[in-house]
């Protein structure tokens, strides 16, 4: 299970590290990187409501959720950062952004879940290993969004400004 654990914090460092070569800016990364503590967190919230145990299955779930669940910010911070660069204040444009794209955030959302959701509906041995998997991966996921569209847009309203050209 250590393997798996440090698996997880390599994931989440090469998605930071990603992410700022390509956001090229301290203060939009880590909003967007907030995205993925936050999200793991309620999956384990999740996981322990449900009762299941911290497995190598769940942290494998944990591990690939690393990547989707940021990826609900970056959408949400660039269309903010885009109304911030026509000239709105930050909370202006960080209702603004939020309001175009929260559609989109929600069908990326729908269409994640789609994807991992029929996993629990196996039956047998492998039913029961996959449904925790399904679990913890979609509650990740629904956590992002949920994050994505509340407290993304108020980190950018009140820590990302107009980037001068």
């Amino acid at each position: 299970m250590n393997e798996v654990q440090i698996t997880l914090l390599i994931s989440l460092g090469l998605v930071i590290m990603v992410m700022l070569l390509f956001l090229r800016r301290w203060a939009p990364t880590l909003i967007a990187a907030l995205a993925a503590p936050l999200s793991v967190t309620g999956a384990f919230i999740v996981m322990y409501l449900f009762g299941y145990t911290l497995d190598n299955f769940s942290l494998m779930a944990l591990v690939i959720a690393i990547g989707f669940v940021v990826d609900d910010a970056i959408v949400v911070i660039e269309n903010i950062h885009r109304h911030l660069e026509k000239g709105l204040r930050p909370m202006d444009a960080a209702l603004a952004g939020t309001r175009e794209v929260g559609f989109t955030v929600v069908s990326i959302t729908v269409s994640l879940v789609a994807v991992f959701a029929p996993l629990l509906f196996m039956t047998g041995f492998f039913g029961m290993l996959f449904r925790e998997f399904s679990v913890t991966l979609v509650a990740a996921i629904l956590i992002s969004a949920l994050v994505s569209l509340t407290l993304t847009p108020s980190l950018c309203g009140q820590f990302l400004r107009a980037h001068p050209p």
